[in-house]
């Protein structure tokens, strides 16, 4: 790669630490690096042209499964409590999940992943966390030969007889290899990490605090410590979860985090939708970090807010969680909640909102170099086509984006200085067949799904 000049109307730059637009900028790249961000930018250089564009530093996405995206569209929507219980989690998404890892051929199982995948390319995120049964170790292969930056989370759990609650033991079954998925996670580990700089990362996905043991979160704890691996655990995503590990373990979950070593820096919360203020005050203490995927718990009627979490002073991301995973439509949402609950139009500032998914969640990630366009940064950028009657005129680019743009205005996304996205098309990905076999496969396992009972009736289109 050689050098590259990026030329927009206004460039988000990293100014004293705050995401600050400015006027008619252009971004320099060398190589994979951030070489000036300037208004005299050099002559002698290939030059991504967007007139009346907006660039800005790259949004991590820190929580998703690529899978669910495509797998439960339609699906899970509008669905009444009834129709799926205490928590959709261990009575519809865990049992379809593991049908799409036990009975989709190979292939079939790829054209899913890659479904899901290319709406991530897509969304407006450079950076993913994802976690994902261990058969599904493709999304690997995927990002690794589409360029894209990923934190690959295998699930971990405990084995299924030592689970005590009988839903949670059963939609775990099929999830993993070996005891645990440890076995998995090394082999894994071994082919595709690419160490504390690289693209690639194999990190540790123990699933939740209520299917996995103390012993299983322990020697999670000491493999992260030792290699300097992120760990990432769902925890405290329903009442019924809180509900089991104080029947199980006889405490809440951030004093269960606390006992098996995992409340500290260095560990990613998914949702932290029913911790209690004393249990956040902790997390913000001991510097872990949340994942506020909002949009999934607001299509269920619960609002997880980012205002309440940084109220408390908790280093907080946002993830899809896969409920469409456009990162300007998660933004949008979390500010909506955020202000609804507190009410207050100040709540979530677009300038908060844009600061915590980008330097905020690469701090998260222990990659200061990400999430930031200034020199020596990491080029890891999106360019937003602003010329577009929804985002036009441009009074304040950083609202414009957070409140008004969405992953159909990306026009290109590079990662570490290469183009991944152009003119909004994937780079050297055929698009339209990616989408036509991904489609086939979700369909093929939506009528095995039905059949044996997996699929909800309320789920059913209204018949004429």
């Amino acid at each position: 790669m050689g050098r590259i000049v990026i030329r927009t109307a206004w460039t988000i730059a990293d100014v004293g630490g705050r995401q600050v637009p400015l006027p008619e900028h252009a971004i320099v790249v060398e190589g994979d690096r951030i070489a000036d961000v300037t208004r005299e930018p050099p002559r002698d250089a290939e030059t991504i042209d967007l007139p009346g564009g907006i660039a800005c530093p790259g949004i991590a996405n820190l929580h998703n499964h690529t899978i669910n995206g495509p797998l439960f569209r339609g699906i899970v929507d509008d669905l009444p409590r009834r129709a799926i219980g205490e928590s959709k989690v261990y009575s519809v998404l865990m049992p379809m999940g593991s049908l799409a890892m036990t009975w989709l051929t190979e292939e079939q199982r790829r054209d899913l992943v890659a479904l899901g995948l290319l709406e991530v390319l897509r969304s407006g995120a450079t950076t993913m966390v994802d976690q994902f049964r261990p058969p599904q170790r493709v999304i690997l292969e995927l990002a690794r030969d589409w360029g894209l930056r990923l934190y690959g989370a295998p699930y971990l759990f405990s084995p299924a007889k030592t689970i005590a609650d009988p839903t949670v033991a059963r939609a775990t079954q099929g999830s993993f290899e070996g005891a645990s998925g440890l076995d998995a996670f090394e082999a894994m580990f071994r082919e595709f990490d690419d160490g504390e700089r690289g693209r690639m990362r194999v990190i540790l996905g123990p699933h939740a605090a209520d299917s996995c043991a103390p012993d299983l979160l322990q020697r999670v704890d000491a493999i992260a410590r030792e290699r300097k691996l992120l760990a990432t655990i769902h925890l405290a995503q329903s009442q019924g979860e809180v509900d089991r590990v104080a029947a199980d373990r006889g405490m809440g979950p951030a004093a269960y985090m606390k006992s098996v070593g995992l409340l500290r820096e260095g560990v990613v919360y998914a949702h932290g939708t029913h911790l209690t203020d004393d249990e956040l005050d902790r997390i913000a203490d001991a510097g872990a970090a949340v994942a506020n995927c909002a949009s999934v718990f607001l299509r269920g009627g619960k609002s997880p807010n980012f205002q309440r979490f940084k109220s408390h002073g908790v280093r907080v991301g946002f993830g899809t969680d896969a409920e469409r995973m456009d990162m300007f439509a998660q933004l949008r949402a979390t500010g909506f909640a955020s202000k609804q609950a507190f009410g207050m139009g100040d709540a979530a500032t677009a300038a908060e909102l844009l600061q915590a998914a980008t330097a905020g969640a690469a701090d998260i990630l222990r990659r200061p170099d990400l999430g930031r366009i200034a020199r020596g940064m990491t080029a890891d950028l999106l360019l937003v086509d602003a010329m577009k009657p929804h985002l036009q005129p441009i009074r304040d680019p950083v609202r414009t984006l957070v409140w008004y743009a969405g992953a159909a205005d990306v026009d290109t996304i590079l990662i570490g200085g290469r183009a991944v996205v152009r003119g909004r098309r994937a780079v050297g990905l055929d698009e339209p067949a990616i989408v036509r076999r991904g489609a086939e496969a979700t369909r093929a396992l939506w009528d095995e799904a039905k059949r044996r009972g997996h699929f909800p009736a309320e789920a059913e289109p209204a018949q004429p």
